[in-house]
């Protein structure tokens, strides 16, 4: 497909009525007319018209804002945009900015009663870079709020978005694209609409477009050229099969348009009709396999049913779940990621613990561990508890009743209250405002021969600093004559369940497939122990290699010397070397080897010591060990990871865990009309 291409998707549209457009903005306006724009004015006193041109190359924007406003505002712009106009109807409003910089807008005579909106011009050149934005040749981002555009209020409605870009840019917006194309001078073009909302952003880059229906839904893909040629048609596919899947469950997409784009900063972004992923990670192989369905399904959370922030983003657990998890299921491995999501929060600090409810979209990884996993455990703990039917219900009752309004936990809870026909409040709230997660054991189990078969007899046990949790407990029975599942509901901090059945137990476990939000007990030493804990110290065996550690951690860390490395079992502890300086460091201090010979395996590597907080890594020179610091954020879930010459993981892995201590085998000594004393009872750290 060539670079630039007509595109035209119209809605019926009408002649715009007492616009007055200066400089460029007029030749915009004339521009769309020609080419068959037209814009017309809601009666929807809260809709927004927001007309944009933007050029990269000089970072110069120009702006029209129109919108009603009923009472004086004030706003924030970017220090290089001034305010050129400001009116209503033919009256000219006052515009004064203060010395802090913010503009103050007069909203003029009988502004309460005026059917008029306010139209606003801006112009000027942005900052090169900022804390949120970026402009350049290369791609452009504009947040929301971010100061590229006054901001009047804070009141949900329509929004009617053009973005102009010159020629070799194309350019995305929120909302639905309504229509795009070129003019005479081949500057972009492009429409969207939003029909409520807050929000406002805008990315645009040197991109290839590709596109392709599914479903009603227009998905296209924005990527630089080589970029498209390599990966664009991955994306399309996949993007297409999760849509459908997403649909079939939750309902339409939200927006009749769905964009990928590529941009120069390593993110992942969603916004209402758009994705937002870094030019570095669309070639990693798994991205459209994980991060794009999880960003599609942000479409309808998050991007569609708006988060109410103050009270807790639930989003991210939703999303989470409905994606990731989703995915696995379909390949077979949720057992497997529930698993790996429990060993990760079982290696949050006490410190570093906090309510569900308290997540707000934290960057740190600990507020994402429990924004995200913690979360989306509670989603799969629900869906167990009310069954598919009832969940689906649910999902589908709160994307028809709060598309593009903001919704909080209550909202969903009573969205699954009403599915179910019960209220499940009480199951929610513990799990909502209690940090942390419990841990559950077994005591005086029991197995006794009666005249119909065996009953199997014991008390579950909770344990942790805000237990207990509401929780529905799966017990699995192997007999002679196959398995017995069972699910026993727990309120309380200990709980007696009997199982009777006529063929002979041989084991009892609890919990075998990881379906429940708690401690999984002892679990192997991983990567993401020392970069959640605060306090983990770093010994560098040669001072060249310390800076190393802020790439392992995300973070400074306290430095200490060989001295003191090991005289406490104190804090975790990253110990940095190369491949023979380590290995003698640590023959000399007594430690093991790993349980694998991997310790001069490859070109870098990096494992953690067995049973205790201790990382090492290790590299045959200091490119080597730079090349694996640099990806290891990416191996928090592994004990090990090995790297070759060139930069390629070729192996990774968690050290193996034996002990299941929440099951219980039974021999032939255990079947009597006494209670067994075969087994003792069985127990496993509590949470911290």
């Amino acid at each position: 497909m060539s670079r630039y291409r007509y595109a035209y998707r119209l809605l019926p549209l009408e002649l715009c009525h007492g616009c007055r457009l200066c400089g460029l903005l007029g030749l915009l306006l004339l521009g769309l007319l020609t080419a068959g724009f037209a814009w017309g004015e809601s009666t929807d006193s809260s809709s927004r018209t927001l007309i944009i041109q933007l050029d990269p190359t000089t970072r110069a924007i120009q702006g029209e804002l129109r919108q009603h406003l009923s009472a004086d505002a004030s706003f924030h712009l970017l220090k290089g945009l001034t305010v050129t106009s400001a009116q209503r109807g033919d009256e000219a409003l006052a515009i004064t900015q203060d010395a802090e910089g913010r503009w103050h807008l007069a909203a003029g005579d009988d502004a309460a009663g005026s059917d008029l909106p306010v139209t606003l011009h801006w112009r000027g050149t942005l900052p090169d870079t900022g804390q949120r934005h970026r402009i350049d040749v290369a791609g452009t981002f504009l947040p929301t709020r971010s100061g590229w555009y006054p901001q009047l209020g804070d009141t949900a409605g329509p929004l009617s978005l053009s973005v102009e870009v010159p020629d070799g840019q194309l350019a995305v917006g929120s909302g639905s694209l309504i229509e795009e194309q070129y003019d005479k001078g081949n500057r972009y073009l492009a429409r969207f609409y939003h029909p409520r909302t807050r929000e406002v952003a805008i990315a645009a880059g040197p991109w290839q477009l590709r596109e392709r229906t599914v479903e009603g839904v227009q998905l296209r893909t924005l990527f630089p050229e080589k970029l498209d040629k390599a990966f664009a048609e991955t994306y399309l596919q996949r993007a297409a099969e999760q849509l459908a899947r997403f649909q079939a469950r939750l309902g339409p997409l939200p927006y009749t348009s769905f964009s990928i784009a590529a941009s120069p900063a390593p993110v992942g972004l969603a916004f209402p009709g758009f994705t937002l992923l870094g030019e570095r990670v669309i070639p990693l192989p798994f991205i459209p396999h994980t991060s794009l369905p999880h960003e599609l399904m942000h479409a309808w959370w998050g991007a569609g049913v708006g988060v109410d922030y103050p009270s807790g983003n639930w989003a991210e657990a939703l999303t989470t779940y409905l994606a990731d998890h989703d995915l696995a299921e379909q390949q077979g491995e949720a057992e497997a990621m529930r698993r790996r999501w429990l060993a990760d929060l079982a290696a949050l600090p006490a410190s570093q613990e906090s309510a569900l409810v308290a997540f707000r979209g934290d960057a740190d990884p600990a507020g994402r561990l429990i924004g995200y996993q913690h979360g989306a455990m509670l989603f799969h703990m629900l869906r167990q508890r009310i069954g598919d039917a009832a969940f689906d219900l649910g999902l589908r009752s709160i994307a028809n009743e709060w598309m593009h309004h903001n919704a909080d936990w209550q909202v969903l809870i009573d969205a699954f209250s009403q599915a179910t026909g019960e209220t499940q409040d009480a199951f929610f709230t513990p799990w909502l405002t209690r940090p942390g997660r419990p841990s559950l054991h077994l005591e005086s189990v029991q197995v006794k021969r009666q005249e119909s078969g065996y009953r199997l007899s014991g008390i579950l046990v909770q344990r942790g600093q805000h237990a207990p949790w509401p929780l529905n407990v799966p017990l699995v029975v192997d007999t002679d004559a196959g398995q017995i599942n069972h699910r026993q509901p727990m309120d309380g901090l200990r709980q007696p369940f009997e199982l009777s059945m006529t063929a002979r137990p041989r084991a009892l476990e609890v919990d075998p497939a990881a379906d429940l939000l708690r401690h999984p007990g002892s679990t192997p030493p991983i990567l993401r122990q020392l970069t959640l804990d605060p306090t983990t110290r770093v010994l560098a065996l040669d001072e060249a290699h310390r800076a190393l550690a802020q790439r392992v951690l995300g973070r400074e860390a306290e430095a200490i010397t060989p001295f003191d490395a090991l005289r406490d079992e104190g804090p975790p502890l990253l110990v940095i070397g190369t491949t023979d300086t380590l290995l003698e460091w640590r023959q000399a201090n007594h430690l093991p080897a790993p349980p694998e010979p991997l310790e001069t395996a490859e070109a870098a590597r990096f494992w953690m010591l067995p049973g205790q907080p201790i990382g090492l890594l290790s590299g045959n020179d200091t490119d080597a060990l730079a090349q694996l610091a640099a990806t290891l954020r990416h191996h928090g879930q592994q004990s090990y990871v090995v790297q070759d010459g060139g930069g390629q993981t070729v192996r990774v892995g968690v050290w193996p865990m034996k002990k299941k201590p929440l099951r219980v085998s039974f021999t032939a000594n255990d079947f009597s009309s006494q209670p067994s004393t075969s087994q003792p009872p069985v127990s496993q750290p509590s949470t911290p």
